[in-house]
């Protein structure tokens, strides 16, 4: 039996699908926030929520189920005996350690971006035009998190290195949109900052730790670097929280700033490309984004 569709259509409309699903769900919260209505925009964000979580599980790895699972079953099963191996059969490869690991993992970035972008939303719930920026701009990047996510499924979880280089862009605006997100919401309101210590410590973590893993690089003997790097992360943050202003926007970038020059000594250092030019050239371009926030910020307007 012929498929309905080949596999490189069956790749484009399930990313679409899901794509159109992150943009319209992100939609249709910025305006029930913007009516005001939030018990019903935080039901909104958790059932769009559930719908990506059950497309990326059932829909966007069929290059990896078994076929012919339901023929399977009929043969061997009846009734309610046979409906349950059929779906124990199509899910085996979600059970083998190889294919959770990486499932798990290519779940980190969408998450991080789809609940930064609903926090986002929630801090900005009269201002459209911001709402609109964000939204498309997060829809986006979750288009091309979904792309390199099924093409790495669609080739049997061989990964190439120009799907790194653009996903490396993409995790670099993902930390953008966390950082933002977590300052933002200790700032305005007042969690303080324990709060937001220990969440950029946890999303800095997952950030490095989903890197690290798509890069090959992950180890056992590694963790205890990440986890340095995420604390040095909390710890800038609890600079940021008690001498920046109100605009967590400005922050977020003070911050990823500060985490691309981490990211891409711990990542050189790694693959053994660790030299002092590229030492250089990051604390250049970090030392050259935080003049220009500097620069231009108002460190007179603060919360009190």
């Amino acid at each position: 039996m012929h498929p309905l569709v080949s596999e490189q259509k069956q790749k484009y409309l399930s990313t679409l699908i899901v794509s159109i699903g992150a943009f319209l769900g992100f939609e249709a919260l910025s305006y029930v926030v913007g009516i005001y209505q939030l018990n019903t925009a935080v039901y909104v964000t958790f059932y769009v929520y559930a719908f990506h979580i059950f497309w990326l599980t059932f829909l966007f790895d069929l290059h990896l189920k078994k076929r012919g699972v339901l023929a399977t079953a009929r043969l061997n099963y009846k009734g309610a005996k046979m409906v349950w191996e059929a779906c124990k059969q199509r899910v085996e490869h979600l059970r083998r350690w190889e294919y959770f690991r990486h499932y798990q993992n290519y779940l980190v970035l969408p998450g991080l971006i789809y609940w930064s972008t609903v926090t986002l939303v929630f801090l900005n719930p009269f201002n459209s035009e911001l709402k609109q920026l964000i939204v498309l701009s997060a829809s986006f990047a979750m288009c091309v998190a979904y792309w390199y996510m099924k093409e790495h499924i669609s080739r049997r979880l061989e990964a190439q290195d120009h799907w790194i280089k653009i996903l490396s862009l993409v995790k670099l605006f993902t930390a953008f949109l966390v950082y933002s997100a977590v300052v933002g919401t200790s700032m305005h309101f007042g969690y303080g900052e324990s709060f937001l210590f220990l969440s950029v410590l946890t999303l800095t973590f997952l950030l490095v730790y989903q890197a690290l893993f798509q890069h090959k690089l992950l180890t056992f003997h590694i963790f205890l670097g990440i986890v340095i790097f995420a604390m040095v992360m909390a710890i800038v943050s609890l600079w940021v929280y008690n001498n920046w202003s109100t605009e967590y926007f400005t922050a977020g970038l003070v911050m990823l700033a500060v985490y691309n020059m981490l990211w891409g000594l711990l990542h050189h250092h790694l693959d053994k490309t660790l030299t002092r030019r590229v030492v250089f050239e990051y604390l250049v371009m970090m030392v050259l984004i935080m003049s220009l926030l500097f620069a231009s910020h108002n460190f007179n307007q603060r919360v009190i």
